[in-house]
């Protein structure tokens, strides 16, 4: 076994990123009249644009935060509306991590060349991870981006003057191109090497050929080969290469200051200025997708960003209310309204004050933001809860014929939603959710692209009613002399329903072991991609394969369920619904903190070792063993409640009962019937 791929040293739990901005800038709270506002929405729909409308940032001359119809924003991103001066601090991705995005690129390049893809389909695998979180291409550039035309060549007549303006001017030189074009191109020529000798070796051992090989035998040839190449010396030289590259560029910041708290690699940058141009110019450099500038960017290195300066949009009416703006990484476009969000946003819920959910008027309530309705309301947060729906210009049709239609073509689609979750959650979920319909609740805007001029009045009023009801959002309310009584005995069925139903058959049907209906296996590369992160990094997902998200989804949306039918409500008169949705949100929130922590205890912490016996699997059908593998980690930590004792049957229900027994205590209710 190649001990340099499978060898577990080096791993980071519980890597404080937050913790670590914290230390240099510490965001404001509701007690000292801010309001943290998280920004949840498809790629695409805009939410980054939103944030850019709200900071007052031009979309030409300084776009800042970057945008584009694609997955844009990959790291956190949080701004603070403050007094002078700017100030900024990034932290960085590990070193261990980025080795890893290098080695998958490498890998998945090799396979590009030996499939026969192409030249620009080897170099796009080599510099475009397939999570699309990391790309290569921003920090080493681009076959095409390095060897573009000079700017007199390129502008036309009407664009001549203007380029000009942008803060983001170009910053790579010629000389500076012409080397980055040679180390690319070694790059992809050390990859073809590798495919090359990998493949000859591999067809000379075996009993046939990779063009005569079937489907199974390819996969078998692929497992092969990329444990092959971890055995190799060239394979470890070229990551290295990469590497040292992409830890040279850290070396041309000019401004700032890096900290390196382990080691050479850099953990945190700091930066402060009064000049807003200066500030936006050197914080680009690791927000920007400017492709011009691809080859110096440091963005894919970046796993958050944290601003604070005197922000103001020209739009706004009266003084600026005091806010941070939290972005990230957009929820991506699924087919399935039951799909679970990452733990990434879910975890940002109780850090922040207001969530507000920015969808797409022109195709509003897809999947995805369906989904966050659902978590929203089964983590008790839906009183932060609040929408922007943009692209409201992109509205039409000859049933649409004035504003108020529009506005009612899209609320429709929101109440349907709103119908179906209360329907599957429970009605109380639905009642809550109607708070939506409220005008104060949901925002349109249009054009948000561009600098609103003002004739735009409909969406200036929309953006100021925004950030009016962000302003005067307050905590979530909490009831006194409310008490829900539950009965216990109620909730192993609920349990039972759910880890059988909605968790353990569906990832058996990802990893291949059964089917199911609208549930496809995943290809064994991107199965061993998941099982690298807990046993290598000690983090819970891998891009949309998401554990530890499914199991609190469908565990709290199931409890959810138990918690909307109490057995009784004391005092039995004088309750209102607002006082019993208080007093269930409240149970709700300390519920869906507490599954974050069983849930991440039991599908990655606990079983660590099993990860790595999973992940360390080679040769051929290994990609099978490890598929059971994984399985047998679900099976041991979510087992399935059945008519017989069991010791780990007994052990997982009287951990939920014990998890919802403190949550239901904490909001104020009791159970009729006592734990034994």
């Amino acid at each position: 076994m190649a001990e340099e791929q499978f060898k577990a040293s080096s791993i980071q739990i519980g890597q404080d990123f937050w913790g670590g901005r914290e230390r240099i800038i510490p965001l404001s709270t509701l007690d000292d009249n801010y309001t943290r506002v998280l920004f949840v929405g498809t790629t695409g729909a805009g939410k980054t644009t939103v944030v850019r409308q709200i900071l007052g940032t031009d979309p030409r001359t300084e776009r800042f935060p970057s945008t584009s119809a694609a997955k844009t924003t990959i790291s956190d991103l949080e701004i603070m509306v403050a007094a002078s001066p700017f100030r900024a601090v990034v932290s960085f991705l590990p070193k261990n991590w980025v080795q890893t995005y290098i080695e998958e690129c490498v890998v998945a390049a090799v396979f590009a060349h030996l499939e026969n893809r192409g030249p620009g389909e080897v170099e796009r695998k080599l510099l475009e991870h397939s999570e699309q979180r990391f790309r290569l291409s921003y920090i080493l550039g681009t076959s095409s981006t390095l060897s573009k035309p000079e700017k007199e060549d390129e502008l036309s007549d009407e664009d001549e003057g203007e380029e000009e303006d942008i803060i983001e001017q170009d910053i790579i030189s010629s000389e500076e191109r012409s080397k980055l074009v040679e180390c690319l191109h070694n790059y992809l020529q050390s990859v073809q090497s590798l495919a090359n000798i990998s493949r000859n070796e591999l067809e000379t051992d075996l009993t046939f050929s990779w063009d005569t090989a079937s489907k199974e035998d390819r996969d078998a040839f692929q497992e092969l080969l990329e444990y092959g190449l971890y055995d190799r010396e060239a394979f470890h030289r070229l990551v290295d290469d990469i590497l040292d590259g992409v830890a040279d560029r850290f070396e041309k910041l000019q401004k700032g200051q890096l900290i390196r708290e382990k080691g050479e690699w850099p953990s945190l940058w700091t930066f402060e200025t009064a000049d807003r141009e200066e500030f936006l110019k050197t914080i680009n450099q690791f927000s920007s997708n400017y492709a011009p500038n691809f080859g110096r960017l440091l963005t894919p290195l970046v796993q958050g960003i944290r601003a604070a300066g005197p922000f103001q949009p020209a739009w706004k009416e009266g003084p600026m209310p005091q806010l941070v703006l939290i972005d990230g990484e957009g929820l991506g476009h699924t087919p399935d309204t039951t799909a679970s969000i990452s733990t990434r946003i879910t975890d940002l819920y109780e850090k922040a004050d207001a969530i507000l959910l920015v969808d797409n008027a022109s195709q509003p309530m897809q999947a995805a933001p369906n989904a966050v309705l659902r978590s929203v309301v089964s983590s008790g947060h839906v009183s932060k809860l609040l929408i922007c729906f943009t692209h409201f210009d992109a509205v039409k049709g000859d049933s649409l014929p004035d504003q108020n239609a529009k506005k009612s073509h899209v609320l429709n689609s929101l109440d349907s939603a709103i119908i179906a979750i209360g329907k599957d959650l429970g009605q109380r979920a639905g009642h809550a959710l109607k708070g939506l319909l409220d005008e104060n609740k949901h925002f349109f805007v249009s054009n948000i692209q561009n600098q609103l001029p003002e004739k735009a009045k409909a969406t200036r009023d929309g953006l100021n009613r925004m950030l009016t009801a962000l302003e005067e959002i307050k905590s979530p309310p909490v009831s006194t002399g409310v008490k829900p009584i539950y009965d216990d005995t109620l909730l192993p069925m609920s349990i039972q329903k759910a880890v059988m139903k909605a968790f353990r058959e569906p990832w058996r049907g990802r990893l291949g072991l059964s089917s199911r209906s609208g549930v496809f296996p995943e290809h064994w590369t991107r199965i061993k991609a998941l099982s690298r992160r807990p046993a290598q990094w000690g983090t819970d997902e891998y891009d949309t394969l998401r554990p530890v998200a499914d199991l609190i989804r469908v565990l709290s949306e199931d409890i959810m369920r138990f918690l909307e039918n109490p057995k009784v409500w004391e005092p039995s008169n004088k309750i209102t619904e607002e006082m019993k949705q208080a007093t269930i949100d409240s149970i709700a929130r300390e519920l869906y903190s507490q599954l974050r922590k069983l849930a991440r205890k039991r599908l990655i912490d606990d079983p660590v070792l099993d990860w790595r016996t999973a992940f360390s699997r080679s040769g051929t059908g290994s990609a099978r063993v490890r598929a059971k593998d994984i399985a047998m980690i679900y099976d041991l930590a979510v087992p399935i409640p059945e008519e017989e004792a069991d010791s780990a049957i007994n052990r997982f229900i009287l951990d939920i009962r014990e998890l919802v027994k403190e949550a239901v205590i904490s909001g104020g209710g009791e159970f009729a019937k006592r734990y034994e």
